[in-house]
């Protein structure tokens, strides 16, 4: 048997990747599976973007360029922030990477270190524990109940906190579960972060997409923070970008050198074409972004209505951002397809991929086994068929 490098050998795959490989396996086999897994938008990227990227082929932009981004685009990604966020940032506390999850993987890895403790509120995207874990620190979920809207209390904040805390990573609008933070809620996280002196990690990659007015950024709430605050975003959501692979942080210049310098070593640059492309995304009319959410708005209202339907699911709170429902399926576990007996959210997802042809993700993974996540990112006669399939699975289901 290899040897591998034990780190290595503890990750698993991304169970929302896998959950949606697996769907395209089967669709590729011709089974007609319901897309209720992918984490991205079945929006195609604005035509004002596609002409951009045709412009810097058309320009010979196809070699390489800095590690940590062109500056046209540092200089975008600086007018983004003050614009959405009212946040300012210097071009050298500005990093360019292959997507969002490159750039959070090389921001964690150049400030945590073995000892270290991470804060991850729970249930969380997936990803999230394996950077902390590779990095050599240990990710300490904290789990975040269905009754508190899955948002983390100060309190609890404040009982994690041990000696080796050095960070925490808060996401809003979150992945799974489309919880978003008040300016209220932030302000009481904010004063046991300053007081704690913690590295704060801001994901914001779904920060256009809501429902209830725009997102307060917890940087710009508490100004503090922005000191020992890092800003993570990516252009996959909000622009349908997630195969052109952009992403970017923003923080203390010393912190990003560091991730630079990693990012010098692993990849490189980001993509030159996708660079010049999204200086336009960012920079350009915004009209698609309004449109985009109210189809989502209308997809989340369809949603709901129909996951409260279906036996045995509970989604007490309407999400308020990104494109997800994360029910709980707690009423279901111990019921049987047949000689399959669902345990957790998990072998729900399975079995129903098998049985039903409908394709979600477990909450195992984001740290919720007794959940599913359902994206609606895909149109509304999809949904609508996957939910009858999903009733008439449930109603299959014996004790």
């Amino acid at each position: 048997m290899i040897k591998l490098n034990r780190r290595i050998a503890a990750i698993k795959h991304s169970a929302t990747l896998a959950a949606d490989a697996r769907a395209s396996e089967m669709r590729a086999a011709g089974i007609n599976v319901m897309p209720l897994a992918a984490g991205e938008p079945d929006f195609d990227t604005p035509e004002r973007i596609k002409e951009a990227a045709r412009r810097a082929l058309a320009e010979g932009r196809t070699h390489y360029t800095p590690v940590a981004g062109i500056p046209e685009l540092k200089a975008a990604i600086r007018f983004k922030l003050k614009r959405d966020n009212g946040l300012d940032y210097q071009l050298n506390e500005i990093l360019v990477s292959a997507g969002g999850k490159q750039a959070e993987a090389n921001v964690i890895n150049a400030l945590f270190d073995e000892g270290d403790e991470v804060i991850i509120p729970t249930p969380a995207w997936v990803s999230f524990f394996a950077m902390v874990s590779l990095s050599g620190a240990s990710p300490i979920p904290v789990r975040c109940p269905e009754e508190q809207g899955f948002l983390l209390d100060p309190d609890q904040l404040q009982r994690a906190i041990t000696p080796r805390t050095r960070g925490i990573i808060l996401v809003s609008p979150a992945n799974p579960t489309g919880a978003v933070y008040s300016a209220a809620h932030l302000s009481e996280l904010a004063k046991v972060l300053v007081e704690n002196d913690l590295w704060v990690m801001s994901d914001d990659v779904y920060e256009h997409i809501v429902y209830d007015g725009a997102v307060p950024h917890l940087f710009k709430i508490e100004p503090r923070l922005k000191q020992r605050g890092v800003v993570f975003n990516s252009l996959s959501k909000a622009y349908a970008m997630t195969g052109w692979r952009l992403g970017f942080a923003a923080g203390p210049s010393e912190v990003i050198a560091a991730a630079a310098r990693l990012q010098s070593q692993n990849s490189g640059n980001p993509n030159s074409i996708t660079q010049f492309a999204a200086v336009e995304a960012l920079t350009g009319p915004q009209d698609e972004l309004a449109r985009m959410v109210d189809e989502f708005r209308a997809r989340r209202e369809l949603v709901v209505d129909r996951v409260r339907r279906v036996p045995g699911f509970h989604l007490p709170h309407k999400p308020s951002g990104a494109f997800y429902v994360f029910p709980s399926i707690r009423a279901l576990l111990g019921t049987r397809f047949a000689d399959k007996r669902i345990n957790d959210g998990d072998t729900f997802a399975d079995i129903l991929l098998n049985e039903a042809h409908v394709a979600l993700v477990g909450g195992n993974d984001f740290g919720a086994p007794e959940h599913v996540r359902i994206s609606y990112a895909t149109s509304r006669e999809n949904l609508n068929e996957a939910f009858d399939r999903l009733e008439r699975f449930v109603a299959r289901l014996v004790r």
